[in-house]
């Protein structure tokens, strides 16, 4: 049984990935688990609390892959990260960054820092996977590796939304787009 907290912020990020940072309230949040506001208050005093951990959790999660990660081929940590936004896919979800980014402009502050900071990590991350599967043959592509990590991120981020107003399959066809244009064919 997930905590009050874990189900707040589960909620918390299902409501800014479908509607929005400001498309929710608390009280959404507590009818919705059947909790009163103070509840919701108690654990995070502030709408910018929420979200400062929803941020935070996606960062700890992608650093809690990253162990796994160097168990595999860099083949296979392209498709693991691709994966997490299948699953954003699947939900009908836009990604953290994509909902979040859309109105940077008028989060607080500490948010927009927080969101540059998971922004930096994941395109460190990607970097990092595409730049050292190039060195060992397994990638084959003409960019730079951060150039390739921004446009497969701004693909994948755009796919999602995408998908959601046009009610057709965009992801599916920029994932195997991705995967042609980085995968080595030798």
């Amino acid at each position: 049984m997930l905590s009050t907290r874990e189900q707040i912020l589960d909620l918390g990020e299902a409501l800014i990935r479908t509607r929005g940072y400001h498309g929710f309230s608390y009280k959404d949040i507590s009818q919705n688990l059947n909790i009163k506001n103070a509840a919701v208050h108690y654990h995070f005093p502030t709408k910018e609390n929420l979200g400062l951990a929803i941020i935070q959790r996606s960062i700890d999660l992608f650093e809690d892959k990253e162990e796994a990660w160097a168990l595999l081929s860099k083949k296979e940590q392209l498709l693991d990260f691709i994966n997490i936004y299948q699953k954003s896919k699947d939900k009908k979800w836009s990604c953290l960054m994509g909902a979040l980014s859309s109105s940077s402009d008028s989060l607080p502050e500490a948010m927009q820092s927080k969101l540059g900071d998971l922004a930096t990590y994941i395109l460190d991350r990607l970097t990092l996977t595409l730049k050292q599967g190039l060195q060992i043959g397994e990638f084959n592509f003409p960019e730079e590796p951060r150039a390739k990590a921004q446009l497969i991120i701004s693909s994948l981020l755009s796919s999602l939304l995408l998908d959601r107003v046009m009610k057709e399959d965009v992801f599916d066809s920029i994932k195997k787009s991705i995967v042609q244009s980085v995968i080595s064919n030798n």
